[in-house]
């Protein structure tokens, strides 16, 4: 486990909540060596995500554009926490799990060459 990566998200992340009808906060998490390319299908099993749920697949800038501008609380916040995951990950993905209830998880390369990133819930109706 990339610990310095995981410390830097955590730490970014700390004070924040991911805004849906019910806020929760993020957690940065590990899934070990990175061998090949991330699919929505690979990140299902590595997520341990029931194989019929729902998967879409958004980009990291999709993901943040509603949260860093500069009418949302936070957004230096926010803006703070993608700059950390840009720094301490390559190739970020964003797959949201779920139809109304959501599993969304961050995940990209670190440098030492695992998956790790953030991952957060929502609820969505």
């Amino acid at each position: 486990m990339q610990k310095a990566a995981l410390i830097a998200l955590q730490k970014a992340s700390a004070s924040l909540l991911y805004p849906s009808e019910t806020d929760e906060p993020f957690e940065a998490f590990s899934w070990g060596k990175a061998n090949g390319d991330l699919s929505a299908a690979k990140a299902r099993e590595l997520a341990g995500a029931r194989p019929d749920e729902a998967v879409k697949e958004v980009t990291l800038g999709d993901f943040f554009k509603n949260l860093t501008s500069d009418e949302v609380e936070n957004a230096d916040k926010y803006q703070a926490l993608l700059k950390v995951v840009n720094e301490q990950l390559s190739g970020v993905k964003v797959f949201r799990f779920g139809d109304v209830e959501l599993a969304i998880y961050l995940v990209g390369k670190t440098k030492e060459g695992e998956w790790a990133g953030l991952k957060t819930k929502a609820v969505e109706t």
